[in-house]
């Protein structure tokens, strides 16, 4: 779901100064397209959330420069400095915000909008970084309205406006003016804090919080810090060259299952380093190619609106599928970042570009930045309790699944491991379903495994056999030690086989969200099917289960008559392909394999509402009448 949101906003205008870098408005370009293609779903370009870091990488640079041309003419204030990122950063923040907030009050209802109004009033005192970091990963789909996800990255670019000139300033008076040493020493700080985080399982702070996203802007202040590139033109051509190919194989070659930030950050952020280090002025002799490339008029256009178009692109794309209530198709995703164009491209010379140059007062300035910010904040406020209002006389948006109770159900915490906890905190006595004196079955995966275990236990399977549940959230069920996960996903895995030997397990039920791994998780799962049946147990394989983008209850309150007993939605052409590709996986492997697809879904619709019982708890979890329809469907006899 990363974004950024910056980039632009430190950024001088083109032509206008001297010593302007056309080629870094370019790289900018290339930053927000990659965000922009990520966001779109395009699973081609499964890495595009590091668009965001080759931001962090410009703001730094830039705002040094800025910095330090201030402090040599003796002309440095911070109120001053301040001020003009007030005038840079707030005008089209607050637009969009708003915009977003009046969006949002006709389209999304309470269950939704309550915490949509939280972010929204910590992304107008920017804080949102903290917020997200404490509602939820980046990568989490259990929310599917989060409109103001992006504005995670303007808190951390905020976070160190405020320190930066401060930390310079010290620097200047008390070390002597030591810059390359100090901001070195605070970058691999940083980065050490950043790869102690992910190493121990602290992914999402790693990625939220400032501390150990600091030494990619103080990448950024090293490169403004070093003497301009003096290599042979064919190491500079080269160089640069390589730097743009570490962007874009972190674009195409990154994904939901890397371990970012940590040690894969530094490719695109070495690669912007490299691109902006390397790169000359416009109008300079022997320019990289790179540079020239770069410095093109239509992607230095996109560079130019890059803030404005980062701003509006997340809201367009969350918004489109609550307006007509399903996923978009290819077409109409490109209809949306047409919209997001035109919007940024609006926002850019109506709010942007006038209100950067006014002429007010510093204090003048910064009193009408504090009250925009607590404005928007107030009508955050305000609109959560209008939304209330509106959406209390219309039935069917007050169906809200209990998304807590079943998780009770699963054993979350203790047979369904959160991320942040070890196989070591699971036991066999607490997972076990069923007093049987059969073998053990072992039902292996995630959430979407889980899901199962309301149905296995109701329709006698537990009876017969004990059934052992051993799952962690948002972990792929494979055994494959490359397969993506977390540190605790990773120690968690392969604990299944040796589970096997143990308990004297005769059958594997492995089950997951498989969408949500990508289409390269087949491998692993081909090799994950073949170690358990060399270990001797039966494998039952269950592919994709059905997958709605947007909650069903919601979908139906607003495209049936109230009181429909009875409703089904179309089955995705996402979830049809994944469970052809693991039927074929199944066969070549000897697994016995069940397609959900054809098991819930006749003609390709799939019930989601029977006898007046919701099926589903939100875009895909079964709730337990969902789970005991499944199971049955699934499993008929449960002497097979």
């Amino acid at each position: 779901m990363r974004p950024d949101s910056f980039h632009p906003a430190a950024g001088g205008q083109a032509g206008s100064k001297p010593g302007y870098r056309a080629d870094v408005d370019g790289l900018r370009a290339v930053a927000v397209l990659a965000v922009l293609v990520f966001h779109a779903g395009w699973s081609r370009f499964s890495g595009g959330f590091v668009g965001v870091d080759v931001f962090f990488v410009i703001s730094g640079y830039v705002i040094a420069l800025s910095l330090f041309r201030d402090l040599r003419a003796g002309r440095f204030s911070l109120t001053g400095f301040f001020a003009r990122r007030a005038r840079r950063i707030l005008p089209a923040l607050t637009v969009v915000l708003l915009g977003t907030l009046l969006a949002s009050l006709a389209i999304v209802p309470p269950v939704y909008f309550q915490p949509f109004a939280d972010s929204l009033i910590a992304a107008s005192l920017f804080f949102s970084n903290v917020h997200f970091w404490q509602a939820s990963s980046y990568f989490n789909n259990d929310m599917p309205f989060r409109p103001l996800l992006h504005t995670w990255s303007l808190g951390v670019e905020e976070q160190f406006y405020l320190a930066a000139p401060v930390f310079l300033l010290v620097i200047q008076r008390f070390l002597a003016g030591r810059w390359r040493l100090v901001v070195t020493l605070c970058l691999l700080g940083s980065f050490g804090l950043n790869l102690y985080a992910v190493r121990h399982g602290h992914i999402d702070a790693a990625f939220y919080l400032p501390f150990t996203r600091a030494w990619e802007f103080l990448l950024g202040v090293l490169i403004a810090l070093l003497p301009r590139s003096a290599l042979p033109r064919g190491v500079n051509e080269a160089g640069a060259l390589a730097g743009l190919g570490m962007i874009a194989g972190a674009v195409f070659l990154f994904g939901p299952g890397t371990l970012f930030p940590g040690s894969a950050a530094l490719w695109p952020c070495l690669g912007a380093g490299l691109v902006i280090w390397l790169g000359q002025p416009s109008g300079q002799e022997h320019r990289p190619l790179v540079s020239r490339f770069l410095a093109l008029p239509p992607i230095v256009w996109v560079g130019r609106i890059s803030y404005s178009l980062y701003l509006v692109h997340w809201p367009v794309l969350v918004l489109a599928p609550f307006l007509i209530m399903r996923r978009l198709t290819f077409g109409e995703t490109l209809a949306a970042l047409a919209l997001c164009f035109l919007l940024a491209w609006l926002v850019y010379r109506l709010v942007e570009t006038p209100l950067r140059r006014t002429g007010r007062k510093t204090s003048v300035v910064l009193a009408v930045a504090l009250a925009c910010a607590l404005g928007t904040a107030a009508a955050g406020w305000a609109g959560g309790k209008a939304n209330a209002r509106l959406f209390a006389s219309q039935p069917g948006f007050d169906r809200v699944p209990d998304i807590h109770a079943a998780e009770r159900a699963w054993g979350a915490g203790t047979c369904l491991l959160r991320d942040s906890q070890s196989w070591t905190d699971w036991s066999a006595g607490a997972c076990t379903l069923g007093d049987g004196d059969g073998a053990p079955t072992l039902l292996f995966g995630d959430s979407f495994a889980a899901h199962y275990v309301p149905g296995l236990r109701e329709t006698g399977w537990a009876a017969r056999a004990p059934i052992v549940e051993y799952a962690m959230e948002g972990c792929p069920p494979t055994l494959a030690p490359d397969s993506p996960g977390t540190p605790a996903c990773l120690a968690f895995r392969p604990q299944a086989l040796e589970l096997v030997r143990q308990l004297g397990v005769k059958r594997v039920i492995v089950a997951g969200s498989w969408l949500e791994y990508g289409t390269r998780i087949s491998v692993q799962v081909e090799s994950t099917l073949t170690a358990f049946k060399a270990a001797g147990v039966e494998v039952t394989l269950i592919g994709q289960s059905p997958n709605f983008h947007i909650p069903p209850y919601l979908i139906l309150a607003r495209t049936v008559p109230p009181g429909t007993e009875d409703a089904a939605l179309p089955l995705s052409a996402e979830a049809r392909a994944m469970n052809d590709r693991l039927a074929a996986i199944a066969s070549r492997t000897g697994a016995t394999f069940i397609d959900p697809a054809g098991a819930l879904c006749p003609e390709g619709h799939c019930p989601v509402r029977a006898g007046g019982q919701d099926l589903y708890l939100d875009y895909g979890h079964f709730t337990p009448d969902g789970s005991r329809q499944a199971v049955e469907a699934y499993f008929p006899d449960p002497a097979h």
